[in-house]
């Protein structure tokens, strides 16, 4: 199976689609909706192989599915948006695990040796990264104080 550039993936959804399971979904799956009120199941095509969601209207495969009345797919500038805003956002997180690695570096914090740590956050400026390095394996876990500025676990 050949891999699928971000572009290619976005392009290959609906707007509208928001996920068949994980965080949200916990609910019983024959209420599940998209952002569009659709409930997934009620589009679900029984008759189409399960390998590749070939049986959901809400991706680009095979053959159109027309069982979903909204579906939707993004425009190539809505594509180029999607990638532009993903690639901004991983340069910030780039940049403050480096900031935060650097500074767990120079106070010995590794595998081995976990503890926690803080620095003026290199993305938002005003904030404060709060980071801790796990001893066990050297993970490292950290936030910003600025609401929806960064978060990430290793």
């Amino acid at each position: 199976m050949a891999f699928k550039t971000l572009a290619e993936q976005i392009s290959g959804r609906c707007v509208y689609y928001n996920g068949l399971s994980g965080p949200g979904m916990k609910d019983d799956s024959s209420t599940r909706r998209c952002d569009a009120g659709v409930v997934y199941l009620t589009v679900k095509d029984e008759t189409r192989p399960r390998d590749n969601f070939q049986q959901w209207p809400c991706f680009r495969s095979g053959e159109p599915i027309t069982t979903c009345l909204k579906r939707h797919f993004p425009t190539p500038e809505e594509v180029a948006a999607e990638v532009a805003e993903h690639d901004a956002r991983w340069e910030r997180l780039k940049l403050g695990i480096g900031v935060a690695s650097e500074n767990a570096k120079l106070r010995g914090l590794k595998k081995g040796s976990g503890g926690v740590g803080e620095v003026p956050c290199p993305v938002c400026k005003s904030g404060t990264l709060h980071y801790s390095v796990a001893g066990y394996n050297g993970h490292m876990h950290g936030h910003c104080t600025t609401k929806d500025c960064l978060s990430w676990m290793q």
